[in-house]
Order: structure tokens, then sequence, then C-alpha cells
């Protein structure tokens, strides 16, 4: 599933070639990956590309928005080729913006603002935010003994974590991803804090993580470049630190790679 870094290089890219241009055309090639009334976005101007936690939405003239959810297999690809998994097509005045979706579980949404302001004010801060702080995490983490790894790919209290991220994240804190959370206090929440910046940020600045699935790829159809720089997700053989064997459990179940000796 495309995390915080893949989504937020999609939105960039968007907001540079799509704003300005017009919708002149919606074709629905599976129901259920559009939902709402196409007609009403026809011929409306694209304002803005914008992103909050794993959700891009494109901003229409007047009251409407395109909200994106690209779930587990989404790709939003600009001047692509429609091919067998492509689920929505737009016709631009420039151009061609299509959403592919392999396992059929993404979607685009019709909201109006107050729809759109609704549903993110129920989302938690993005981790990038400025109203992630040390304390912020901190209560998180107080708050439960779920794993500390579970807590930390849950929506409802960080926004933009996914599972690539996740894991590199508490192997550079030093901390098992299998930890209670709320064991997790001191100086360990202040160095979980900045190794969540630090790695999200650097995942962005490579332009987001194509995993051994390759599902991911940016508007251009391009891979990202961060998978050239994880440390221990989908890691088979050794630390780089110490030289441990790196072990993959189940967590969640989610494929969790850490090393034994390192992680505590």
């Amino acid at each position: 599933m495309p995390e915080l870094p893949e989504v937020e290089t999609i939105k960039r890219q968007l907001d540079r070639v799509l704003v300005g241009q017009k919708i002149k055309l919606v074709e629905k090639l599976h129901k259920k990956s559009f939902q709402g009334e196409s007609l009403k976005v026809m011929g409306k101007k694209i304002v803005a590309v914008k992103r909050k936690a794993k959700m891009i939405w494109i901003d229409l003239e007047g009251d409407l928005n395109l909200l994106v959810h690209l779930k587990m297999t989404g790709q939003l690809i600009y001047q692509g080729e429609v091919g067998k998994h492509t689920r929505v097509v737009f016709e631009l005045s420039r151009g061609r913006l299509i959403f592919n979706d392999l396992r059929k579980f993404g979607w685009i949404k019709v909201v109006t603002n107050q729809q759109l302001q609704e549903h993110f004010t129920k989302l938690p801060p993005d981790v990038v935010d400025r109203e992630f702080t040390v304390k912020y995490l901190e209560k998180i983490l107080a708050s439960t003994g779920r794993a500390i790894k579970l807590v930390l790919l849950d929506q409802q209290k960080t926004g933009g974590i996914g599972n690539i991220y996740a894991n590199e994240v508490l192997f550079c804190s030093g901390i098992d991803p299998r930890r209670p959370a709320n064991k997790i206090i001191g100086l360990e929440v202040r160095f979980l804090h900045k190794y969540v910046r630090q790695v999200i940020n650097q995942g962005i600045k490579a332009g987001g993580t194509t995993a051994s699935d390759e599902n991911f790829v940016n508007v251009f159809g391009k891979p990202g470049r961060f998978q050239n720089q994880l440390l221990v997700y989908e890691n088979k053989t050794v630390c780089r630190r110490c030289g441990a064997k790196i072990i993959k459990i189940k967590l969640g179940g989610r494929g969790t790679y850490f090393c034994p000796k390192c992680q505590k």
C-alpha cells in the first residue's frame, strides 16, 4: 500500500501537471472505483492537488473535490495508456489521467468541501505535521499496551505510516516491534519521534519506495528510489550494524523485519 512518502510524491507531481486543466470526460470502467456523479465534475477546472494521510484530493472550482485513496495497488498515471487494470479515465483539456488498480480496493469519490472537512476532522495529525509533537506521541504510546508497530500503523493514532516505514523507523530507533507501546518512555520516545520524521522525509526525498511487488510507480510511471536505502524491510540476510541474522515474523498480519540484537 502506498504510504505517506509515495502519496506525497504523487500529490506534488499531480499538482504540477493538473492545475489549470479542466475535466472534459470521466470514463468509469469499474463502477465501484468511482463513487458519485461524474457529470458534476465535467467541465470543472482543477485548482490544486493536496494530501492528507494516505489520501489525495483534487480540489475543483466551486464546492467539489475528488478524494482518492489508492489502497493496496492503486496508481494515478498522467498521460498513461489504458490497460487491463485501468478502472477510471479522466480526459483533460491538455492530457489524460488514468486510475489503475489491480486489486480493485482503491476508490475515487466526489465530495463537497463540507464532506471533506468532516472526514478529515476525524483523523489524527500526519507524522510530518507540526501537531505531531513528542508530547503527542508520548500520549499515544502511554494509552495502550499494544505492540508498538501496530500503534504506528494505526491510522486513527498516527497519519501516514505504513508497513515499510514502520519497519525502518523501529530499526533506526533500536526498538523491538513487539514491545508494548506504553513501555516506551523517556528518551526512547524522543528517538522514536526523531526517526519517524527522519525516515518519512527521506522517503519523500527519494520519491517513495517501490518494494519487491513493484506496485508503486509515480504519475509518470517511474519507480521510487528509497528501496535502495532500506536497512531492514525485506532484508533476508543479516543486520548491517551488528551482523546478526534478520528475523521476519508476522505482526498484525504484516511482514515484520527486525534485528533481535539491535532492537530491544
